[in-house]
């Protein structure tokens, strides 16, 4: 590359760089897209081994129908290269859950479709009398059809506090509780309801749990190619130390490899990041830099791939908890200080699956994964997967004997991945931050930052719902604003 002089800079290729970057790019706006990896994807790769193709990370899709890469993909031309493993309305079971209440010895399990159905099976394995039903279908009912002023109206209230103003049964309160650990990555007295309601809603309504031939990593490399078509310049291996800011406005980037100039700057690499490390305190107004400190990360994911040499499961998605395996507050802080627990929730996706041809045949890889601390160094990560490793056997003893090899990983890799660690105990988030009361919603970070010229693309700031999904239309809203931004002040 011999041009240093862009109209745009976008750092991290996840699925917040990239879909602003290629929507840039899109616009005739002269975009360089850098990233620190040596492949593009961030947090959402596809990795493959031993003739395996598998999602570093347990995914799954939510919403299925109208999701941001539906969106995305048909905006750029390209819709028929997206390949769903599964339409929204598919009635083939995808997702076995198995739960455990306090006082049972063993776990009962059914198995699901996506989206909206009877609830009945449901009520069955939690053993729930009739009135305990009548009230959980009302609750139900009730947040599927909830008006979006009304969800709003929940920024400011924890789904716990919800769930006691409403009276839900436990059953239901436990899975709702595991339900903000897997699919939040947030405690149930944290979480906003708001936030939970509206992945719910997706969920019931739109459908869950959905994949893509070839796996989540395939997308950004789509998106890759895509911006480059567009005539966007894509640099790998460029890790940004430092955002210029001049006369209090963005003016570029510096790497290792040279200094890079634009009037732009939307970065993926966490908000934290980006305000606290590469463009500086300094920078920002003190009350801004202490509010950026206080955005509480959501919690990571440790994760464990297992290659098994046989076909040994069935459906795509499988879930396991139990009364005593999700975390609150309490419970998350006591695993933190070395008092790990009985059980963990485990979640976990298995590739071949969704599609055949990421497994050799006759094989499985099993993308297995639990809620823990996002802090780099957290301690508590082998315990917790040496309780994977324990359900593993207990509940699926048939892959348990088949397991060839076995990968593990932690929120230490999520941080060398995608987004440097600047404040303690952070960095490792599978999702982001903000997502908690008070964070989230109406009082979510802006993607505009106080800097002209600087914006935040990804799951911090400026949308809502499941990670991906989250973290690509926040950058498809940030490509947005750079777009109306440039038209009012003349540019091209």
């Amino acid at each position: 590359m011999t041009d240093k002089t862009f109209d745009a800079i976008v750092i991290g290729s996840g699925p917040g760089g990239s879909a602003c970057a290629v929507l840039l790019a899109k616009a005739g706006i002269k975009t360089l897209l850098l990233e620190k990896n040596g492949r593009v994807g961030g947090k959402m790769l596809t990795g493959k081994k031993n003739g395996f193709e598998y999602d570093i990370w347990p995914h799954g899709q939510v919403p299925i129908n109208d999701a941001a890469f539906e969106i995305l993909f048909k905006e750029l031309g390209v819709e028929s290269e997206r390949e769903p493993c599964l339409e929204h309305n598919s009635m083939k079971k995808v997702c076995g859950i198995s739960y455990r209440a306090k006082e049972w010895s063993k776990y009962r399990s059914v198995a699901f479709v996506q989206g909206l159905q009877d609830a009945l099976p449901f009520f069955q394995m939690w053993e729930m009398d009739e009135g305990d039903q009548a009230a959980s279908v009302k609750f139900m009912a009730d947040m599927a059809v909830m008006p979006p002023d009304q969800v709003d109206d929940l920024d400011a209230v924890s789904m716990h506090d919800y769930c006691q103003q409403n009276d839900v049964p436990f059953r239901l309160y436990s899975y709702l509780a595991f339900h903000a650990n897997a699919s939040l990555a947030e405690p149930i007295d944290l979480v906003s309801a708001s936030e939970q309601i509206k992945i719910m809603q997706q969920i019931m309504i739109q459908g869950g749990g959905g994949n893509y031939k070839g796996g989540f990593g395939r997308l950004t490399d789509i998106i890759a190619r895509e911006f480059q078509k567009l005539g966007g310049e894509l640099l790998t291996k460029a890790k940004v130390e430092r955002i210029k800011v001049e006369d209090g406005k963005v003016t570029g980037v510096v790497t290792k490899d040279g200094t890079f100039d634009a009037p732009i700057v939307a970065s993926s690499a966490g908000i934290q990041p980006t305000v606290l490390k590469l463009a500086g305190e300094e920078h920002f107004e003190a009350s801004y830099t202490k509010y950026i400190k206080e955005l509480v990360p959501g919690w990571a994911f440790t994760g464990v791939r297992y290659f098994l040499d046989k076909d040994v499961l069935d459906l795509p998605m499988y879930v396991a908890y139990g009364d005593d395996s999700w975390w609150n507050v309490e419970r998350f802080e006591a695993a933190a200080d070395g008092k790990i627990p009985e059980e963990v929730i485990l979640f976990m996706t298995v590739a071949a699956n969704y599609d055949p041809d990421m497994a050799p045949p006759g094989k499985q890889c099993i993308v297995a994964g639990t809620i823990c601390s996002p802090d780099p160094e957290a301690k508590e990560i082998g315990a917790l997967c040496d309780k994977m490793d324990e359900m593993m056997q207990r509940l699926y003893p048939d892959a348990w004997a088949a397991i060839e090899s076995v990968d593990r990983a932690g929120p230490a890799e999520i941080s060398s991945s995608s987004r440097d660690s600047v404040l303690p105990g952070q960095g490792g988030e599978c999702v982001g931050l903000a997502q908690i009361v008070g964070q989230c919603g109406k009082d979510k970070p802006s993607s505009q930052s106080p800097i002209p010229g600087l914006y935040y693309a990804g799951a911090d700031a400026g949308s809502a719902g499941m990670g991906t999904h989250q973290a690509a239309d926040s950058g498809m809203k940030v490509a947005d604003m750079i777009i109306q931004e440039r038209k009012r002040s003349g540019g091209a």
